[in-house]
């Protein structure tokens, strides 16, 4: 599960470190399946329960196909981690549950935004009010590993859990 404000370099970073992950993975991303859904004249949240229902079908179905499941979405506090978590439910059994957190400053996820086109550009507004709904993953919401990136450098600052 990756986790952090938009234009962090999460997607980006997952990409670029897919080669580290052993035997078959998967990436599920919820912006993918949303643009996948959307007509050009949609609103961005339009169809969001069709969203969720098909991002919860993907992951649940990558956990069985694959060895390795990357969800990829904003995951930004323990209530949306954990909604996600629950909605797996009984497929999380002897899987171990690990997190890739990215921490940085707002201006920084602004600055990197500016360069993404379409749908994919995320209003300032947006990316400002997220960054107040942070909260840094922790034990209890039953990570096995926790990985917390530095956007600025992409530097893992802080692994826990191995």
């Amino acid at each position: 599960m990756t986790g952090g404000i938009p234009g962090l370099g999460k997607s980006t970073w997952i990409k670029n470190h897919l080669s580290t992950f052993s035997g078959r993975t998967k990436i599920i991303s919820r912006d993918e399946i949303r643009f996948s859904l959307l007509k050009d004249n949609e609103d961005y949240f339009s169809k969001e329960k069709e969203v969720w229902t098909e991002f919860i079908k993907q992951i649940k179905k990558s956990l069985k196909e694959n060895d390795n499941t990357i969800i990829d979405a904003t995951h930004l506090n323990e209530r949306s981690r954990a909604k996600v978590l629950r909605a797996i439910g009984a497929d999380l059994k002897n899987v171990e549950i690990n997190i890739i957190f990215f921490v940085g400053s707002s201006d920084l996820a602004i600055a990197r935004n500016k360069n993404r086109t379409g749908r994919s550009l995320v209003p300032e507004s947006t990316i400002k009010n997220m960054a107040t709904q942070v909260s840094i993953p922790d034990f209890n919401e039953g990570f096995t590993n926790i990985y917390i990136i530095k956007a600025e450098n992409n530097q893992i600052i802080k692994r826990i859990g191995e």
